[in-house]
This record gives C-alpha cells, sequence and structure tokens, in this order.
C-alpha cells in the first residue's frame, strides 16, 4: 500500500447474524458509499480505518457473541468496535427498514463510542458531522 492509500479514510462492515434471518447484502453497498465519500476525506493521522461489526443473534445465542471494548490499534492507525442489534426487531423488519436500522445504530454506536473515548489527532466532530449528514442524504438517519 502506498503512502497516498494509506492517508484515506476507509471503513468496514462485519455482521455475526443467527441462522433465520437474511443476511444483510445491503451494508456491503452501505460501505462502498461510505468509502466513496470519505476516501478524499482526512481527520486525522490517528484512525484511518474504521472496523465495525455487529451481532444479531437468538437471545438463546447471546452468551456466545459478546461485545467487545472498542480498541485503537495504533499500528494500523483503526478504531475496532462493535454493537448489537435487536434480534426480534430485525427479524421482523422488511430490507429497507434493516438498512435504516442497522445505519443509524452504526452511527449511534460510533458516536458514542467517540464520546467515551477522546482520540488524539482525530476529529471525530467532524467525521461524525459528514457521516451523518451522509447517511441523512441517503435516507438512512431521520
Amino acid at each position: 500500500m502506498n503512502s497516498n492509500e494509506r492517508s484515506k479514510m476507509r471503513l468496514t462492515f462485519g455482521s455475526e447474524i443467527s441462522n433465520g434471518i437474511p443476511f444483510p447484502f445491503f451494508t456491503t453497498d452501505l460501505e462502498d458509499l461510505i468509502n466513496i465519500t470519505f476516501q478524499s476525506k482526512k481527520y486525522g493521522d490517528n484512525i484511518l480505518t474504521i472496523y465495525s461489526g455487529f451481532i444479531c443473534v437468538s437471545k438463546e445465542y447471546e452468551f456466545l457473541h459478546p461485545i467487545r471494548k472498542p480498541k485503537l490499534l495504533r499500528k494500523e492507525a483503526a478504531l475496532e468496535f462493535e454493537y448489537k442489534l435487536d434480534f426480534e426487531i430485525y427479524k421482523n423488519m422488511n430490507d429497507e427498514q434493516r438498512k435504516k436500522y442497522v445505519a443509524t445504530e452504526y452511527f449511534e454506536n460510533l458516536k458514542g463510542v467517540f464520546e467515551k473515548k477522546k482520540i488524539k489527532d482525530f476529529d471525530s466532530e467532524s467525521f461524525l458531522k459528514d457521516l451523518e449528514i451522509l447517511l441523512k442524504e441517503q435516507g438512512l438517519l431521520t
């Protein structure tokens, strides 16, 4: 990876979901949209990548999927965090509702991470504002 690629902001989405609910293929589209929008933006040197994962499992399997604490990966200039979605709510939604639910929970949980964890040399306020504008423009956040 050259130094120009290294300085581009990048976000990734992962998920752990129970059987019986549709796989969230829309997260790939959401990830692409965010990455295209943010590829030319820079908010500081301490976070260039944000790895996120959501967990949506039935109650009987929750104990197998604990949420790990957010972690700053200094060697990678990355932030890693996870959040849980309510299985019953997710299961009973259509695809469009799921997409909005995942985007809203992603934004709210990421905002919560930055409220708890002040990261030197990263303008989380500007980043969150830009992300909020993008998600609202796409109709994913109200």
